[in-house]
């Protein structure tokens, strides 16, 4: 009886793993797909960019507890965008911190909560929090 209850623990350990591995490669994918579009190839407008964030936030398990809890908005989304872009324009390897800030738990969180500080603070928290 116990080696069955240790099978299932291990098999539902891997079938857990599993799952959040190709969670996170489909959402690196989809961050390294939206950095080649708007700063490598400039083929995604600002509005589009911003438009495909908000939806993956929403859209996203973990990230949609965040938004509900701030009531956050497209406009929200914008305007740390701005802010983030203003300090924080260069890319590093796969790291573009206007992007890379909105799809991650601790990042989006601060950012929700933080929207209205002051840009520089803003980016550089982002540019640590990447280890930039």
């Amino acid at each position: 009886m116990a080696n069955i209850i240790s099978y299932i623990a291990l098999f539902s350990l891997i079938g857990l793993f599993f799952f959040a591995m190709k969670r996170i490669m489909q959402r690196d994918n989809f961050i390294n797909d939206l950095i080649l579009g708007y700063y490598d190839r400039q083929t995604i407008s600002k509005d589009e960019l911003i438009d495909k964030i908000y939806d993956y936030a929403c859209r996203d398990f973990r990230l949609k507890k965040i938004v509900k809890e701030q009531q956050a908005t497209k406009e929200d989304f914008a305007n740390i965008f701005e802010k983030l872009i203003y300090w924080g324009n260069f890319k590093k390897r796969k790291r573009y911190i206007p992007i890379n800030s909105f799809f991650f738990y601790g990042s989006l969180s601060y950012l929700l909560k933080n929207k209205d500080t002051d840009a520089k603070a803003l980016t550089k928290k982002m540019m640590n929090y990447f280890h930039i």
